[in-house]
């Protein structure tokens, strides 16, 4: 009997050692609260559910005189009394009088609530608000559980006066702001308008002046081409001046509208300044008009009277230069033929009958010059300046056909420099996308398009049929092509770079996850059931098809990969709850019989249920320190009361 229970001490003393290393590896120190009123380290809350119970807790502190923390946790460990580690956790974050702190452990499936030693609630208030909170995280509702406490400890606390009287403050400092601006911006206001005011009648002025000036001018301007018209007339002939005459009569509409728009501003209904100004500026611009179109035809007329005041130098001179253009048609055909030896482009058509349009053009300057001649002989100067005056533009005519094909030979020689260009830069982006990844092969088929454009462009540029013109374009084309191709394929090198990185992280947390929870299987496999084995196999399942897929398919791996981390820490969490059932003796450890077996099954649920969850609940008070509450109104502060024992709670904490 001896032996046997010796064997008995041994096999639990195994047993506790590997229950109580791993419990040892999910111990949670009392945190740090942060600046927040809910601290998540289980991570039960989503962000959104997070904001919306701190937005609640920040709401109990404004309306009230207490502020609440709330605290997440898997379990009470370290230390594993609910109320020490609750008392500890209020202590070391310095929470005062006024403050309080509810501790839940998610998994372990207790909560605490700690109060400060002088606090005015009673007893049964918070037992109240545990109750109440218990309520909701019976079925495992951790907002409402917040909304619960809060509302308890709202209902049975007093209302925060100053908070009131500090806001009914500032809401009359608001008002005498908001009256003291408003009258502000109604004098700003005033002054930006007489400021406008002012800088409107100055710019109305101004214009006036100007509008009485062009008025003026303009009318005196008119009535000197009037006259000038019949003069021209008897010099030249009616037939010179028939365009002038017409830019005369607009010019005349357009003052009778300018006038009849200054009598609309002299009569007796009076216009704003703002109607003033754009009446005005309508004058101006009238009558600028109308004077403009006017020089450019008494341009015309001073270029008519220089030439008939030098007649028979003009004609000598023009007479010189039609015989040094005499071979402008021979020359506009030889340029076209030498063209047509090497080009094809559709350009040279535009020139084509370029030499017999000189030709013509010489022919009527010949015409206009034995004109001039006889009215010269005649003593009509006014007549033989406008033959000259036909004469030299029909010749300026002819010498720009003659030169048109020369042109055009020029711009050929500098669309194939371009094109030599843009051949440099399509090979080197051929040699950039060779040294690139190309799954989908896009970046293949566009180096096979550039590499065709390149071989035609080069069979161009060297054939007797090219089109220089065409090509430089067409180059242009595939080179903006090849860098589009190109850059789609950094920004997918960037994506699945991204994604591989990502998928990276995935496997390794993965791969962690499922190492972790396979060894607490492992080691405690005796109280672990089949839900935790059965998650745990999945998880090895996906992690194994995430490596399968990562070459072929890495956003299936990836989506694999997070789903296998995700159900192995489902399984090392219903492994955790296995445990702890199984220490209550809820897998059978009495079911061997006899007292040996009690014996054993009653040490070492009671050891490991004081190991893993977290021991008994007692109550104590906080707050032995002489520092008052100083967090501000509404603040979160924590006023840094100390811990005390000396107030026992009576039922306080629970299990939900």
């Amino acid at each position: 009997m001896r032996n046997t229970l010796i064997r008995w001490v041994a096999a639990l003393g195994a047993g506790l050692a590997l229950v109580l290393a791993p419990a040892t590896a999910w111990a949670t120190d009392p945190p740090s609260l942060g600046s927040g009123y809910v601290h998540d380290a289980s991570d039960v809350l989503s962000d959104g559910e997070e904001r919306a119970a701190n937005e609640r807790l920040e709401g109990l502190a404004a309306g009230s005189d207490v502020q609440l923390w709330v605290v997440f946790v898997d379990d009470f460990t370290n230390p594993t009394d609910s109320a020490s580690w609750a008392d500890q956790t209020a202590e070391s974050n310095g929470l005062g009088a006024g403050q309080y702190l509810l501790a839940i452990a998610t998994e372990g499936r207790q909560l605490y609530l700690s109060a400060p030693a002088e606090g005015a609630l009673s007893e049964q208030t918070l037992v109240s608000i545990e109750q109440a909170a218990g309520a909701a995280l019976s079925s495992n509702d951790w907002v409402g559980a917040v909304d619960a406490a809060a509302d308890e400890l709202q209902e049975r606390s007093q209302p925060n006066y100053t908070v009131w009287w500090v806001v009914g403050g500032l809401v009359v400092v608001a008002v005498i702001v908001i009256v003291g601006l408003g009258v502000a911006r109604r004098a700003k206001k005033r002054r930006e308008a007489a400021a406008a005011r002012e800088q409107l009648t100055a710019d109305v002025d101004r214009l006036r002046s100007e509008a009485s000036a062009l008025l003026v001018d303009m009318d005196d301007s008119l009535r000197t081409a009037e006259q000038e018209v019949g003069f021209a007339v008897a010099e030249f002939g009616a037939d010179a001046v028939v365009e002038f005459r017409e830019a005369l009569r607009e010019a005349r509409g357009a003052l009778d509208t300018a006038f009849a728009i200054q009598q609309r501003l002299d009569d007796e209904t009076p216009e704003t300044l703002a109607q003033q100004h754009e009446l005005y500026e309508e004058i101006i611009t009238l009558l600028e008009r109308s004077d403009q179109a006017l020089d450019a035809k008494a341009e015309s007329f001073d270029e008519l009277r220089a030439l008939s005041r030098n007649a028979p130098q003009a004609l000598e001179r023009l007479t010189s230069e039609r015989a040094a253009a005499a071979d402008a048609p021979e020359r506009a055909a030889s340029d076209l033929a030498r063209l047509r030896e090497t080009y094809a482009s559709p350009a040279l058509d535009d020139v084509e009958d370029n030499d017999e349009q000189a030709a013509a053009r010489l022919e009527f300057v010949d015409v206009r010059l034995a004109e001039a001649r006889e009215h010269l002989d005649a003593d009509n100067a006014g007549e033989a300046a406008l033959d000259l005056h036909e004469a030299e533009q029909a010749l300026a005519q002819a010498l720009d056909l003659a030169e048109a094909a020369a042109r055009l030979e020029e711009a050929f020689r500098d669309a194939e420099a371009g094109a030599r260009e843009t051949l440099a830069d399509l090979e080197s982006d051929i040699a950039q996308a060779q040294s690139m990844e190309d799954p989908t092969g896009a970046l293949a088929r566009a180096v096979d398009a550039a590499r065709a454009h390149i071989a035609a462009a080069r069979e161009n540029l060297s054939g007797t049929a090219r089109t220089p013109l065409l090509l430089a374009q067409e180059l242009d084309q595939a080179n903006e092509q090849m860098d589009a191709a190109i850059g789609s394929a950094r920004e997918a090198a960037e994506a699945r770079r991204r994604s591989e990185q990502q998928l990276d992280q995935a496997i390794r947390q993965a791969t962690g996850q499922l190492s972790s929870a396979d060894t607490l299987v492992r080691t405690l496999r005796g109280g672990v059931g089949s839900s935790a084995r059965a998650r745990l196999a999945q998880a090895r399942t996906l992690l194994d098809r995430a490596h399968d897929l990562r070459p072929t398919d890495p956003d299936s791996a990836l989506r694999d990969a997070r789903r296998a981390r995700d159900i192995a820490h489902q399984a090392a969490s219903a492994a955790r709850a296995d445990v702890r059932r199984y220490s209550a003796g809820g897998y059978g450890m009495n079911a061997g019989g006899g007292m040996g077996g009690n014996i054993v099954g009653g040490i070492v649920g009671g050891l490991i249920g004081s190991a893993l969850s977290g021991g008994s609940r007692r109550g104590s008070g906080w707050g032995h320190s002489s520092r008052g509450f100083s967090s501000g109104i509404g603040g979160r502060g924590r006023s840094g009361g100390g811990f005390s024992a000396s107030r026992g709670r009576s039922g306080g904490g629970r299990r939900f």
